[in-house]
């Protein structure tokens, strides 16, 4: 811990004595977990009620006391805080207690709509990153140990030519380098000579860029031998595209979270399911009247500045469970990311759908040859859309693809094409869903 403890001092953070708590817990019993948890949600309550006027106006018209929130079962008391909410209400949201001196502001990236601001604390901060490296440490992660960061977030870029961001990457072993497009194979080719060079032990990067880089290794037959492990982030990874990366490159483990709650959850690798961060967030599920997939709500128990609580991060998930009696981890468990809540089609007949019901999953590993996939709903019909590379037994799939859809009595057509390009926003996925209808 002891580079931890000197980056908090070069950057005033507080992430060593957050992680050391997380990293306790996480080796405790649930009792333990669950005592913190709730000391930190009874604090959150307190702070948010005396110092925040959005959740003083709201506690005070539902006749609500801080003392009443004693745990997570209690949550549902308080509303739970849209995006749009905390779009109108800005400012209101903010702890009057807190300077603008000691708060970063950022924007969330703004590509499933637009951007939302936020603000964090210190606390926040450092409680976030611990939470990063506590969830990157199931998989057998430690700072300090080689590990390679491949950015895609134009605005995260900046941020590399600080000093101080120069400072943590010395400290860490820890080396930043740009994204390129996955359709774009001289840099993928570029880029997978620079992890040869650097030889790193970890690498980490969106699903679309690991994979185009596991599927260029594998085309020239070259091996990693140093890589140990592959950390995802920032995307929904598939298990095909897994199995492939973990062919090509070295086992993976999924990160999960947002840019306004970062270190949420992880899949470390070689396991099936994800765990939460409980000493660090609560999450909750609201039913979204579609089997299997639940919204994600998000309490965040370490942001003073900006208070989410029983927060609508806009994701999917298969549903929670507690940890059973002998569990690795003592913390909450989860299965699947599926996408964004935005993603479900409302049809005009009342219906409602996810497009991953139909090619998510097992329908399509039957079909190698597609490479990507994405669905599109103009409000009136589906256009599923393929990306071949190579022989594909086109009438069967369209076969399939009509048994799943009859049920659901909606027109749908479907395209075939050797390239496709990236949807709004510029990310490139395997998997996409334009949701026209709900985007106005």
């Amino acid at each position: 811990m002891l580079r931890m403890a000197l980056l908090d001092l070069v950057q005033g953070t507080k992430i060593d004595s957050f992680g050391r708590v997380f990293a306790s817990t996480a080796k405790g019993d649930r009792s333990q977990v669950l005592a913190y948890q709730n000391e930190r949600l009874a604090r959150l309550i307190s702070h948010a009620y005396r110092n925040v006027p959005y959740y003083w106006k709201v506690m005070r018209e539902r006749n609500i006391s801080p003392e009443q929130i004693k745990s997570a079962a209690d949550l549902p008391l308080l509303p739970i805080l849209e995006r749009e909410t905390l779009r109108r209400e800005g400012g209101n949201l903010r702890a009057t207690n807190i300077p603008a001196s000691r708060v970063r502001s950022d924007l969330t990236s703004g590509t499933t709509g637009t951007p939302v601001a936020f603000t964090y604390d210190v606390s926040g901060y450092s409680a976030g990153i611990a939470a990063d490296d506590t969830l990157r440490g199931l998989s057998g992660w430690k700072p300090g140990r080689h590990h390679l960061l491949i950015g895609g977030d134009p605005s995260a870029r900046g941020h590399w030519d600080r000093r101080n961001s120069h400072g943590k990457n010395f400290l860490m072993r820890q080396v930043s380098l740009p994204a390129p497009s996955p359709d774009d194979s001289a840099k993928i080719a570029d880029l997978v000579e620079r992890i040869i060079a650097l030889d790193p032990l970890s690498i980490e990067g969106a699903p679309g860029v690991i994979y185009a880089l596991a599927r260029h290794a594998q085309g020239r037959g070259l091996i990693l031998r140093g890589l140990i492990r592959v950390f995802t982030t920032g995307g929904i990874l598939g298990p095909r595209e897994k199995q492939d990366i973990e062919i090509a490159l070295a086992p993976v483990a999924d990160l999960y979270g947002c840019a306004e709650v970062f270190g949420l959850a992880s899949r470390p690798v070689r396991e099936d399911h994800y765990y939460v961060c409980d000493p660090h967030v609560i999450v909750e599920t609201e039913d979204t009247k579609i089997p299997g997939m639940k919204d994600v709500l998000v309490t965040n128990l370490d942001n003073r500045a900006l208070p989410l609580i029983r927060y609508r991060v806009g994701d999917l998930i298969d549903g929670l469970a507690p940890p059973d009696k002998d569990a690795r981890i003592p913390f909450t468990t989860f299965h699947r990311v599926i996408g964004r809540n935005s993603e479900i089609i409302r049809l005009p007949n009342g219906l409602s759908l996810h497009p991953l019901q139909a090619f998510g999953g097992t329908l399509f590993r039957q079909y190698p040859a597609i490479t990507r996939h994405r669905v599109v709903w103009n409000g009136e019909s589906l256009t599923f859309v393929f990306e071949e590379a190579g022989p594909l037994p086109r009438a069967e799939l369209e076969r399939q693809l009509t048994e799943w859809i009859r049920s659901y009595n909606v027109p749908y057509f479907v395209e075939f094409t050797a390239k496709m390009e990236p949807a709004a926003g510029g990310k490139h996925g395997v998997f996409e869903i334009v949701n026209r209808s709900s985007r106005g």
